[in-house]
């Protein structure tokens, strides 16, 4: 991804089944999720249980906090958590990254 459009945070989420419950997240919880993040307007395709967000620190914190709430909502008992913050990328014109010439040299 281009360093001009890379993001500040990324987060994913999971809701996870309780103990004792059917294999695999329960489709109302996981739904409710997946709502709450389409409307943050930062997620992606994150896989059958999970919901990814991309973007600035402050959105990508925000939907984290309306995701879990939504999930927690609709029944959900656990919600996963990963939290990433994205090193500086270099821009066009500006120097390169940390460890460039290790790769190149």
């Amino acid at each position: 991804m281009p360093g001009y459009e890379r993001a500040e945070l990324t987060a994913q989420l999971r809701v996870v089944t309780a103990p004792g419950a059917p294999e695999g997240p329960p489709q109302e919880q996981l739904a409710a999720a997946r709502r709450a993040a389409a409307e943050t307007g930062l997620a992606s395709e994150g896989g059958p249980e999970t919901v990814m967000l991309a973007g600035s620190r402050e959105e990508v914190l925000e939907g984290v906090r309306r995701i879990v709430k939504a999930a927690l909502d609709a029944g959900a008992r656990e919600v996963e958590v990963r939290v990433e913050a994205q090193p500086d990328a270099p821009r066009f014109g500006g120097k390169e990254g940390p460890g460039r010439e290790d790769r190149d040299g």
